[in-house]
């Protein structure tokens, strides 16, 4: 309608046919027409709005009445389902394709992206959205960790090379370093190094949910990684991990890694890391830090020494002991493995696992955040570093007690014991060690004098079995007369009591060689 008056008003006011046809991109032939029906209801140029409005719409009515009636709209289908897609939405993984399929699975056919358009218009998304902070100086550094290609190392070989970048938030004053590493103590040394460029330590470090930084992230309780720890509590500043997936809550270091990729790494090449490091400081001190940032206005070089330079925290006095933290498990002979060696921790943790400390000078053992062991650490390879007390009793005794001081304890006791316990040990097995022991065990139930006695009688008939000396213990014989030890065994066969006259024997038997 508002075409057909607009046609008729032109018409009106004296335009030509071929000029209201090309000002209003129609052909001549649709304005000749309008202007013919116009005619028809008495149209002359002095008619009134009122009556123009009531003769296009009666051309309207006349050009569309025997046309059928138009189809409904997506939109206005779609909006008779507005709470099906609505809960569509709520759920995950959900996708406007899918939704597609839902409708028409229901018998409503509408293209994508007419679906597009619809939830866009009745389930508008609220626009991302950031705000500056300003951060006082010195209370805040920013930590990224990215991979930057592949270099050589010492060896030859090709690795994969990552770039760490601290940014001090007040001024943006930065510091680059190159490493292959990923490790919690590559990524602890970082950090120092990073430390002893700035010559002072920011009270707050923003960090990635890296697992040498953040074991476990969480928005809340975040589980920190124990070297990590250590490092910030030697350093005093505070580890603040960022929200897992959310770039911008470091947005002051975010794009140091791709500016490092274009400055520091394309186009250039390298022979080693050392001379990449050696190049990276450089532009760190010497070119980066004299641009104007284009947030803050000023060098980040003249910002750090007139501003924030003065405010981190001094470098602790001292080496700080640099901890490798691992979990092991406890083994059955009661030794953990750690850096290749073995340690020991008492019986009752066998089968356990166990968080273990490798520092510079100790290896520290934790269950359940208790220290259960502390042994010097040993820098070898394949050496069993043994506190014997952590072996049970039994195992202890049979340790403790050499042949040597199962010796010296048998002669305290008497002579006859002691020539018990040498004899018994002549082999120098581990049965004999074990026999002896169980001989001079006898005296803490039988008292020393009963075993001495015991033994007296053993030798006097030459059993040196641990049996035989029980039996004499148990049964009382060590009570009865006993040749004194200092008597000489017979040695003629005629003193002896246990042998038999010959002539006793020739009257009972008789030989034949028949």
């Amino acid at each position: 309608m508002p075409k057909i008056r607009e046609v008729l008003y032109q018409h009106a006011k004296g335009n030509s046919q071929r000029l209201i046809s090309r000002s209003l991109n129609i052909s001549r032939d649709t304005v000749r027409k309008y202007i013919a029906f116009a005619k028809q209801e008495n149209f002359n140029i002095s008619v009134s709005d009122v009556e123009l409005n009531s003769i296009a719409a009666k051309l309207e009515k006349e050009l569309y009445k025997n046309e059928p009636a138009q189809k409904a709209s997506a939109m206005s289908i779609l909006s008779g389902y507005e709470q099906e897609i609505s809960d569509w939405l709520e759920q995950r993984s959900i996708t406007h394709t899918q939704i597609q399929r839902l409708l028409l699975a229901e018998g409503i056919k509408v293209s994508t992206r007419s679906i597009n358009r619809y939830i866009d218009k009745a389930f508008p998304k609220t626009p991302k959205s950031t705000i500056h902070i300003t951060t006082e100086p010195g209370q805040e550094g920013q930590v990224d960790f990215g991979h930057v290609g592949e270099m050589r190392d010492t060896s030859g070989k090709n690795r994969k090379l990552y770039v760490f970048v601290m940014t001090l938030s007040h001024s943006r004053y930065r510091y680059v370093e190159f490493t292959f590493s990923q490790g919690q103590v590559s990524w602890a040394q970082l950090h120092i190094n990073a430390f002893k460029f700035f010559r002072g330590v920011p009270a707050r470090i923003i960090l990635d949910n890296l697992k040498a930084g953040v074991i476990k992230p969480d928005i809340y309780d975040p589980t920190l990684n124990e070297t990590y720890s250590e490092l910030s509590r030697f350093y005093g500043f505070t580890i603040d991990p960022a929200k897992a997936y959310k770039p911008e809550h470091k947005g002051k270091v975010e794009r140091s890694i791709r500016i490092v990729r274009e400055q520091l790494i394309a186009g250039k090449s390298y022979q080693t890391i050392t001379q990449a490091n050696i190049e990276a400081v450089l532009w760190c001190k010497n070119e980066i830090s004299h641009r104007v940032c284009s947030t803050t206005g000023f060098k980040p070089i003249d910002l750090f020494l007139s501003e924030e330079k003065q405010h981190l925290i001094d470098i602790p006095s001292g080496l700080f002991d640099m901890p490798i933290w691992t979990v092991c498990k406890v083994h059955k002979d009661h030794h953990f493995t750690a850096m290749r060696n073995f340690y020991s921790v008492p019986t009752q943790h066998i089968g356990k696992e166990i968080s273990v400390r490798v520092g510079l000078k100790t290896v520290s053992a934790y269950f359940k955040h208790q220290i259960i062991k502390t042994h010097p650490r040993n820098h070898d390879t394949g050496k069993w570093i043994t506190d014997k007390k952590d072996y049970p009793k039994s195992v202890l005794y049979h340790l403790e007690n050499t042949p040597q001081k199962c010796l010296d304890a048998s002669a305290i006791i008497g002579d006859a014991t002691y020539q018990v316990v040498a004899k018994t040990l002549d082999t120098g097995g581990r049965i004999d060690l074990r026999k002896a022991q169980a001989i001079l065990r006898l005296a803490e139930k039988y008292s020393n004098d009963r075993l001495e006695a015991a033994c007296l009688r053993a030798v006097s008939y030459d059993n040196y079995a641990y049996k035989a000396i029980t039996n004499i213990l148990k049964n009382k014989l060590d009570q009865q007369p006993t040749q004194s030890f200092g008597v000489v065994k017979a040695k003629d066969i005629q003193d002896s009591a246990y042998i038999r006259d010959a002539k006793e024997y020739s009257s009972d038997m008789e030989v034949n060689y028949a």
